[in-house]
């Protein structure tokens, strides 16, 4: 209809004023998925959050709900394996941007 045209014609017109080239509905942004269809726009980060498993080979760990109880005090363990800090701060960033786009698993 009238919408589809005015939507080719302004492509067209910002093609002849910039260099770019339409690549269809957006599927990515910012690492985020995003999915158009007749219902609606959607975003998520499944895709993402899979990634970030993988990258820190956490990806064949057992899933769990809530992996710590609420209100639980940490301290330092002195034993056990030294933790990377530049692998950490990988870790702590990647999350930050997911609970960031995502804030409902926050305490998930």
């Amino acid at each position: 209809g009238n919408d589809n045209n005015a939507l080719s014609q302004f492509k067209e017109s910002m093609m002849t004023t910039f260099d770019m080239t339409d690549l269809g509905k957006m599927r990515h942004f910012l690492g985020i998925e995003v999915i158009q269809d007749n219902q609606g726009i959607f975003i998520g980060q499944q895709r993402y959050a899979k990634e970030i498993l993988e990258k820190f080979n956490m990806d064949k760990s057992n899933a769990v709900c809530s992996p710590v109880v609420t209100g639980t005090k940490l301290s330092k363990h002195d034993e056990g394996e030294e933790v990377n800090p530049t692998q950490f701060k990988q870790i702590v960033g990647s999350l930050m941007y997911l609970t960031a786009t995502r804030p409902d698993i926050m305490f998930a």
